[in-house]
């Protein structure tokens, strides 16, 4: 447990949170890193906690079934393209999204940030409207879905049914298939080339895919009212120091080889902090996805899920 005056801030174990613990705003702030899901837990079920990283599709969901004793930072702490977690078997014939139309697709977690984007960006980018695909997922869900979502639910496990030849494709960020060696690997990418696809698609959009913000209890912020700027300054002074020293394989898209090219594609950062411009557009976009696919039942105003003040936070 953290100290009375010390904010504990529990999230994954990034390049850019390795020298984040520190004082800011006289508020001393101490991050640790653990197991994500365990961290989500604490969220989900109400458990005690001070700050939580935590996916920003799931706590908008949250919100608009009434949670609300919770609030988010505009802190992203997970971004990442989703072009690269459609997953087939070596020897499909599928080569691009448009072609999962009329396709059996599994996912473990329906509802997860990287899902969500995904849908949403079949539908802009290719036309492939995600109600037109038979989603198949884990029966153990983190939430229901509302009406109108054509998704069946079952006991198998997504990745051995497609390799089964029982689903088309599977959705997922980190399929046990990768931790096989190169050779040995039954699964591929259903892009050929995804980087230059991820590449082509953030010149066109200018999109990043946030994945997870950090939230706070609402009874932290009453007792701790700089809490939120302090760890908003923490996230930003930790990622400075990971870019000047050039560590960035978690957080950093198309690895160390290409970091001067990237660097300029994203003018210097890619994971600017705050409601910027750019971060607006984000989070819209997802929490447009999040309507369109029936997971939410009202639309949010951005600036309603962030505290008073919050939404004004900038990069010094």
């Amino acid at each position: 447990m953290p100290d009375s005056n010390d904010i504990l801030v529990q999230g994954n174990d990034y390049e850019f949170t390795l020298e984040m613990s520190g004082t800011y705003h006289d508020t001393p702030i101490r991050y640790e890193p653990g197991v994500l899901e365990e961290i989500y837990a604490k969220v989900l079920n109400n458990q005690p906690f001070q700050a939580c990283e935590f996916s920003l599709s799931n706590y908008t969901m949250m919100r608009d079934r009434g949670a609300d004793w919770m609030a988010a930072i505009p802190v992203f702490a997970n971004r990442d393209f989703r072009h690269s977690i459609i997953w087939v078997r070596r020897e499909s014939e599928l080569e691009s999204a448009d072609q999962l139309a009329g396709k059996r697709v599994g996912v473990r977690d329906y509802t997860m940030t990287a899902a969500v984007w995904l849908r949403g960006t079949l539908l802009d980018e290719y036309a492939t409207d995600w109600r037109d695909i038979n989603w198949y997922a884990n029966a153990e869900q983190r939430f229901p879905t509302l009406e109108g979502v054509p998704l069946e639910l079952g006991d198998g496990d997504p990745e051995e049914m497609l390799l089964a030849g029982d689903l088309d494709a599977f959705i997922s960020p980190r399929p046990r298939d990768l931790q096989k060696p190169l050779g040995d690997r039954q699964l591929r990418p259903i892009f050929r080339d995804v980087a230059t696809v991820e590449r082509d698609y953030f010149q066109r959009t200018g999109i990043y895919p946030i994945n997870h913000t950090v939230v706070m209890r609402k009874e932290v912020l009453d007792e701790f009212p700089d809490a939120p700027r302090a760890i908003f300054d923490a996230y930003c002074a930790g990622k400075k120091k990971a870019l000047a020293r050039r560590i960035g394989t978690t957080f950093v898209p198309w690895g160390k080889e290409y970091w001067a090219e990237t660097m300029a594609i994203f003018d210097g950062d890619p994971f600017p902090m705050g409601l910027t411009d750019a971060n607006r557009n984000n989070v819209g976009t997802l929490l447009r996805y999040l309507y369109e696919q029936r997971l939410i039942a009202n639309l949010p105003d951005i600036e309603d899920l962030f505290p008073p003040g919050t939404v004004d936070f900038k990069e010094e």
